[in-house]
């Protein structure tokens, strides 16, 4: 009777404490909750060009997609109307491209088209430059001078139109190392998808990929070395949405 009521007192003592140890650790977790970062929507202008955007002295501005920042200082950027200018040619290349796999598919056989998956090329891809700038400059939007940083966005095709999707694509080199692994970051109020490597040529690479509206929108920075690389990507603190 004695050995049953002391198995009684310890069960009691042990459930109190318990209880009280999870306690604090669930004001914690309420804590962590109410203090992490919210998501803001921006929806892009109506009216405005994708591409619409300008650099005037340090500072970057996107019309359409509403967000500005700060470039490194005495960084420079390829001309606005050269870098839309080769967005409208590229554009046209594509749907050159994509009227050339059209006609390709109208003399395959009834048999072999019922058996074809369903391909996003039936329309033409919408991928624009935003800026493209390094420290002597660019004179092309395929200028390979480091450092550099592009901004670019693409408009979402499904199956694959997320920022985790499109971060995969610089992992995915054969010889490419990680320096940072794939996470949400937080720029004022915007969820970003991150990643950094080093690619197989050397090159430094960190790319981050937020979401506005029907487009991914990503910065990319490429670096000669992994300290370059870590003061460039502070840039992203200066990041500003209306």
């Amino acid at each position: 009777m004695q050995v049953s009521r002391f198995f009684v007192i310890l069960f009691t003592v042990s459930s109190f404490l318990n209880l009280q140890a999870q306690q604090p650790a669930a004001a914690d977790s309420s804590k962590t909750q109410a203090t992490s970062p919210q998501q803001h929507d921006t929806k892009p202008s109506e009216g405005v060009a994708v591409d619409a955007a300008k650099v005037t002295g340090s500072t970057f501005q996107s019309q359409y997609f509403k967000f500005s920042c700060e470039l490194p200082k005495d960084w420079k950027a390829l001309d606005d109307a050269s870098r839309m200018a080769a967005n409208a040619r590229l554009a046209q290349d594509d749907a050159e491209r994509t009227r050339a796999h059209s006609v390709g598919n109208k003399k395959s056989t009834a048999k072999e088209q019922n058996l074809q998956a369903p391909s996003s090329a039936s329309s033409s891809p919408e991928n624009y430059s935003l800026m493209v700038a390094s420290p002597n400059g660019v004179d092309s939007l395929a200028s390979p001078v480091l450092p550099r940083i592009n901004v670019w966005a693409n408009k979402r095709v499904p199956p694959l139109d997320t920022p985790k999707d499109h971060i995969q694509f610089i992992l995915a080199g054969r010889r490419t190392r990680l320096l940072v692994s794939p996470q949400e970051v937080f720029f004022d109020g915007h969820s970003f998808m991150r990643a950094s490597v080093i690619t197989p040529n050397g090159d430094y690479h960190s790319q981050y990929v937020t979401v506005i509206g029907g487009y991914l929108v990503g910065f990319d920075f490429r670096a000669e070395s992994e300290r370059e690389l870590v003061e460039m990507t502070e840039m992203m603190k200066s990041i500003k949405f209306q």
